[in-house]
């Protein structure tokens, strides 16, 4: 509406100093046409420099995430560096438990991401947005043909990671899925699991000898400690490759 009232103070300016011939009615309208006139290019400026009659909004979302690695095998967010100086980072996650596509942060200046890691088991987004809002309804009519409603100043992503997960860089998880299938590392995997099961049960049946006849607890024991070789040998693998 800003700009019809723009127009129309420019028409009626140039209308009354032109066309009425008397001297006090055209220098009345023809000071009120500048008004319009003059106002209008304020608010323009001020709305498009200053963002007059719009005021700062916060809106904060939390959402539950889930890990990169979409064959369920590990937990882990990754990232990928933007930019020739690489201080910004784009994440890599999933939004829904079982999914297989990945979602990621956006990589514009309005956004930034950090990572902190916590005690607790599963791992969040916390996403901060601060846009421009027009203040009231009036101030909308005005100037809403700017098209700056709902505008984005700032986007913040915090990502809480349990310190039981990897943050690993797009480039280290390729290096350690390459690790990882190659057949040498996995028959080696193979040999020092089972010696670590092995020794882990014959210390249990020291310990608690009722174990040796009791199947059921021997098989729940051999995948406990299966996992927990695993666990340990992706943590191992991860390190070196860091």
């Amino acid at each position: 509406m800003i700009i019809f009232a723009l127009i129309f103070g420019a028409i009626a300016i140039f209308t009354s100093f032109i066309y009425i011939e008397k001297v006090l009615p055209r220098l009345l309208c023809t000071f009120i046409s500048g008004v319009i006139l003059v106002g209008s290019i304020g608010g323009i400026v001020g709305n498009y420099y200053d963002h007059f009659g719009m005021h700062k909004v916060t809106e904060t979302t939390i959402q539950k995430i889930y890990s990169a690695d979409t064959t369920g095998k590990m937990n882990m967010i990754l990232f990928q560096p933007i930019g020739t100086a690489g201080k910004e980072n784009v994440y890599i996650f999933t939004r829904h438990e079982n999914a297989k596509k990945v979602s990621h942060t956006k990589a514009n200046e309005y956004t930034s991401n950090k990572i902190t890691l916590t005690k607790g088991s599963e791992a969040t987004l916390k996403t901060t947005k601060v846009r421009w809002q027009y203040k009231s309804n009036a101030y909308k009519f005005w100037f809403g043909i700017a098209n700056n409603n709902n505008k984005l100043i700032k986007r913040t992503n915090r990502f809480y990671i349990p310190k039981n997960w990897f943050v690993l860089s797009t480039q280290q998880a390729k290096e350690l899925k390459k690790k990882m299938s190659s057949s040498s590392f996995q028959a080696k995997a193979k040999e020092e699991a089972a010696a670590y099961v092995e020794s882990k049960i014959k210390a249990a049946i020291v310990q608690d000898p009722s174990l040796m006849t009791d199947k059921n607890r021997q098989k729940k024991l051999t995948q406990q400690l299966a996992a927990e070789y695993q666990a340990k040998l992706l943590k191992e693998t991860v390190s070196k490759i860091k």
